[in-house]
């Protein structure tokens, strides 16, 4: 565990594989009992933890500053987590860190003085607030959440949340557990294994390619890459992903669709390669749904002359 209190650069020492970035609140320190809990939490799941020590000014901006300045990052992963006024900087801190997830806590957003709009959060987002909050109304969280689309959790508790610790410690785990495999997705290669030979990247547009699909592969406007295998990411047998596979060919070609073949593959190894199919110009939804049916976590959009999209369903 690291506490940082000078806004000196993270990124000097050897860059973690994943870290969780804690921001505190007004009057709390870096290491209070919900920090230290979810940091115990965080070490568990394999990522690295750092808390910088905001103390020395209540200047929400002047926190966000030394954030920013920190330029917390990680090989795979990173996750932002802040409680109160910290929730308010990480919430800010988003539209230049990009992590992989968020965690808001109490979110001290919408105060006068510091209360423009927050960048869109990243998808795997959550808010955690109390009903009982006397300090930051649960109003404010609610309609943070309703502007950004992001899950909302709200306990019978107050501000300070230390009566649900055990809750909380469970949607944190289960939130960094998705953003490991966020991270895996976009670190992944999809080679589409037909004539045209290329391989996409996730949140990368790249007019070459975009060429190929169009010129050799018969898109038109938009695709869709989608795998049936390992259900949830729970590895299954190569017969069992075989036909499931084979099922995902058959419900395409049932729609319709014009296909072509696909294989993810992890770089450093740590997933096994697997089958999909690229879909040229599904209807809007569609490989969504399929998606679903077939018990996957995300799938990748495209779109010709933007970057391709990693969507979680």
């Amino acid at each position: 565990m690291t506490d940082t209190a000078a806004p000196t650069t993270l990124t000097a020492s050897p860059i973690p594989r994943h870290l969780v970035c804690f921001a505190h609140g007004k009057e709390s320190g870096p290491w209070g009992i919900k920090i230290t809990r979810l940091a115990q939490t965080a070490t568990r799941r394999g990522f690295d933890v750092v808390s910088p020590d905001y103390s020395h000014t209540p200047d929400p901006r002047a926190r966000l500053s030394q954030l920013l300045a920190l330029r917390p990052c990680a090989q795979r992963a990173l996750v932002l987590v802040g409680s109160s006024m910290g929730g308010w900087v990480s919430a800010m801190a988003c539209g230049h860190l990009k992590p992989n997830a968020l965690l808001l806590l109490a979110p001290a957003l919408y105060f006068p003085g510091y209360d423009e709009p927050a960048p869109i959060p990243p998808q795997l987002s959550c808010v955690i607030h109390g009903w009982d909050d006397d300090i930051v109304p649960v109003e404010r969280a609610i309609r943070y959440a309703g502007a950004h689309r992001v899950p909302l959790h709200v306990l019978d508790s107050g501000h300070g949340l230390n009566d649900r610790l055990a809750a909380i410690e469970t949607l944190f785990d289960q939130l960094l557990q998705r953003a490991q495999l966020d991270a895996a997705y976009r670190a992944s290669h999809y080679k589409i294994e037909s004539e045209i030979d290329l391989i996409l990247k996730v949140d990368i547009a790249d007019a070459a390619i975009d060429a190929k699909l169009r010129e050799r592969g018969g898109v038109r406007e938009s695709w869709a890459l989608l795998s049936a295998c390992n259900p949830a990411s729970i590895p299954l047998s190569v017969e069992e992903n075989g036909q499931r596979h084979a099922a995902l060919i058959a419900a395409v070609n049932a729609a319709g669709l014009r296909h072509l073949p696909a294989i993810a593959n992890d770089p450093d190894r740590e997933w096994p390669d697997e089958p999909g199919l690229l879909l040229c110009d599904p209807p809007p939804g569609f490989a969504e749904q399929l998606g679903r049916d077939f018990g996957q976590n995300a799938v990748l959009i495209g779109t010709l002359g933007a970057a391709v999209e990693l969507r979680w369903l």
